[in-house]
């Protein structure tokens, strides 16, 4: 029998998003209609916009520039195209983190020999915020932090077809991520794994950093085969 995922209202409003983005042929660099055009056009309220937006800002398809506007950030040229029948969450999971374990190791190495005093900010700067919204228990918002922290990384890595074919993966494991069977904390005390990451980064140990990504790869598979 299938797992039925209950959907966000955000991630509904960002597949929304994402029909208009295709549907108008928006390229990278475009920009999308304003705050209040898009609040009027798509019936909702504005904090649901803004949450679809960060998403979909996390999984790399627009940037958001303050006082500037939402621009299409990645057209995909290498997208792959990938469909699942989700019969069995657990081991789609594994199997998910086998691929991202591949893909996401290699980026926190590159990322380590390239990350200047900016990017080691910016992923600070998400770690920060995804505390504080664990602590207010702003549980979507924490998952956005998550995932804007690793897509820093992705970044970081200065590598385009590795960052886009992680891209197209994260975006279609996105929901099953973030609360794997219906559990929303089930990952969180991986979270000084981060912190030990983001260290060896900043101290350019790439060794160190994969070391520390591996640890929380190992945590995330135990807590999947766990349940």
């Amino acid at each position: 029998m299938k797992i039925l995922k209950k959907r966000r209202l955000s991630e509904i409003v960002a597949d929304e998003i994402k029909e208009y983005i295709k549907k108008e042929n928006l390229k990278e660099g475009d920009r999308l209609p304003s705050i209040s055009t898009l609040i009027e056009r798509l019936g909702i309220g504005r904090s649901s916009l803004r949450e679809a937006l960060q998403l979909l800002e996390s999984q790399g398809f627009l940037e958001i520039l303050n006082g500037k506007g939402t621009y299409v950030k990645n057209s995909k040229p290498f997208h792959i195209q990938t469909s699942f029948d989700i019969e069995n969450e657990r081991q789609f999971l594994l199997e998910a983190l086998e691929v991202r374990t591949a893909l996401e190791g290699k980026a926190v190495e590159l990322a380590a020999k390239k990350a200047t005093t900016a990017d080691i900010e910016k992923m600070e700067r998400h770690l920060k915020d995804y505390v504080q919204c664990i602590e207010r228990n702003e549980r979507e918002k924490a998952n956005v932090a998550d995932s804007l922290f690793h897509q820093t990384i992705y970044d970081v890595a200065h590598n385009d077809l590795l960052k886009s074919i992680i891209d197209s993966v994260w975006d279609t494991f996105h929901e099953f991520w973030n609360e794997p069977f219906g559990i929303e904390d089930i990952f969180d005390k991986s979270y000084p794994y981060h912190e030990e990451m983001l260290q060896a980064i900043k101290e350019e140990d790439s060794e160190r950093a994969v070391a520390a990504f591996m640890k929380i790869m190992d945590f995330v598979r135990r807590a999947i085969e766990g349940i």
